[in-house]
């Protein structure tokens, strides 16, 4: 992720501080997850965060917490209409991250590793999903592509 082109662009596009200016690529993941291993019904959507600063060991080690849990989307019961899930998909994903909205306009001090105190700016740099959590973030219909605006006829 340190050498991706958008971490240079975005990195430019904030004003140098006094002691500097950093991005926090907010990286965040959810799948849907069987809590019920007899009976099969009982569902649920969590969603996890991390950051991009760390080094990809960091974040996949299970001991060094670079992967926390912010949040279980709720399941609708009963089976309602897709819209309606994916509205509720989405006002629960714009509840979990509003903490972030300050932070990403107007910047947070934080204590780096080397000691140094600089505004850091968290923005969202993925999401990883599978097919349905796609189909829910981004509001498309199931079966269509969520990439491009293509008929699938």
């Amino acid at each position: 992720m340190w050498t991706a082109d958008w971490w240079w662009k975005t990195q430019a596009s904030f004003p140098l501080l006094e002691n500097g200016s950093t991005v926090v690529p907010v990286i965040l993941g959810s799948d849907k997850t069987m809590l019920s291993t007899l009976s099969g019904d009982k569902s649920a959507w969590p969603v996890y965060l991390s950051i991009g600063n760390l080094s990809k060991a960091k974040r996949q080690s299970v001991k060094s917490n670079g992967l926390i849990l912010i949040g279980l989307l709720p399941r609708c019961p009963n089976g309602p209409k897709t819209h309606t899930i994916k509205i509720s998909y989405q006002e629960s994903m714009a509840t979990m991250l509003r903490p972030l909205e300050e932070p990403a306009k107007s910047g947070i001090k934080i204590l780096c590793a080397d000691g140094r105190t600089r505004h850091a700016y968290p923005r969202i740099a993925s999401f990883l999903a599978d097919y349905p959590e796609q189909c829910n973030i981004t509001g498309v219909k199931y079966g269509w592509c969520p990439g491009c605006e293509i008929d699938p006829d």
